[in-house]
C-alpha cells in the first residue's frame, strides 16, 4: 500500500512540476517574444493562470493537513494547516501588502537601498507572522509524536526555500533596476515559489497513508517511533 502511495505521489509531483514548467515557458514567451498578448499567462500576474494554480496547491495543502490533524488528533498538523491557510489568504487577498502599506504609513518608515517604505512594512508583516507560527509550531512540536516531528522538520525546510524565493529574492527583485535582470529575478521568484509549493503539497499528500494507525497518549509524550 505504501509503495502504491509513493508511486501516486511521484506521479502527482511530476504532473505538478510539468504544469509549473509549462507556466514558466508561457511566461518566457509572453515576456520576451510578444507571441502571447494575454497578461494572464505571465507568472508574475496577480490572479494569472500560474497564481491560480498556486492557490489550488495551497488549498489542498490546507485540506490535507486538516484531515491529517483530525485523523492523528494532532495539534501540530492543525497549526500547519492554519499556516498554509494564511498563505492562501495572503496570496489571494494580498494581506501582507495591505498591512505593510498601513504599518509603513503609521510608523513613518522610509525607503532605503531602492526599497520603498511599503516594502519594509511588508517585510515586518512577513517576519511577525513567521515568528508567530514558529512559536506555535515549536510548542506543539514539543508534545507531538516522532512521526509528526519528522514531518514538521521536512515542512520547515521546505518553507525556508519558499521564504527564500518569496521574501529574499522578492526584495532583491525590487532593489534591482536593470530591466533584463529585473525580469529574470521576477521569473526566479515566482517560478521558484511555484516549484517549492508543488513539492510541499505532494509531500503532504504522501503522508496520508504514512501515519501510524494508533498512537497512544503515552506514545505522544514519549515520542512514538514509526520505524518498527
Amino acid at each position: 500500500m505504501r509503495l502504491h502511495l509513493r508511486t501516486r505521489s511521484s506521479i502527482l509531483l511530476y504532473l505538478f512540476l510539468a504544469m509549473d514548467v509549462t507556466f514558466i515557458i508561457l511566461h518566457i514567451i509572453y515576456t520576451y517574444t510578444g507571441l502571447i498578448s494575454n497578461a494572464s499567462f505571465s507568472i508574475e500576474q496577480d490572479r494569472g493562470y500560474a497564481e491560480i494554480f498556486q492557490y489550488f496547491k495551497e488549498y489542498w495543502s490546507v485540506l490535507l493537513l486538516g484531515l491529517l490533524a483530525l485523523r492523528a488528533r494532532s495539534l501540530l498538523y492543525l497549526i500547519w494547516s492554519l499556516l498554509f491557510f494564511y498563505l492562501l489568504l495572503d496570496d489571494s487577498l494580498q494581506i501582507h501588502e495591505t498591512l505593510g502599506m498601513y504599518i509603513s504609513a503609521k510608523l513613518n518608515f522610509s525607503g532605503l537601498f531602492n526599497l520603498r517604505a511599503q516594502d519594509f512594512g511588508e517585510l515586518a508583516v512577513s517576519i511577525s507572522v513567521s515568528l508567530f507560527f514558529l512559536v506555535c509550531i515549536s510548542i506543539a512540536y514539543y508534545f507531538s509524536d516522532r512521526f509528526s516531528k519528522k514531518t514538521s522538520r521536512y515542512l520547515i525546510k521546505a518553507l525556508c526555500f519558499l521564504a527564500l524565493f518569496g521574501i529574499v529574492v522578492d526584495m532583491v527583485h525590487i532593489m534591482v533596476k536593470s530591466p533584463p535582470l529585473y525580469s529574470l529575478l521576477g521569473l526566479i521568484e515566482d517560478g521558484g515559489e511555484n516549484v517549492v509549493m508543488s513539492i510541499i503539497v505532494c509531500f503532504i499528500f504522501s503522508l496520508s497513508k504514512g501515519l501510524p494507525q494508533k498512537v497512544t497518549q503515552k506514545d505522544r509524550f514519549a515520542g512514538y517511533s514509526t520505524d518498527s
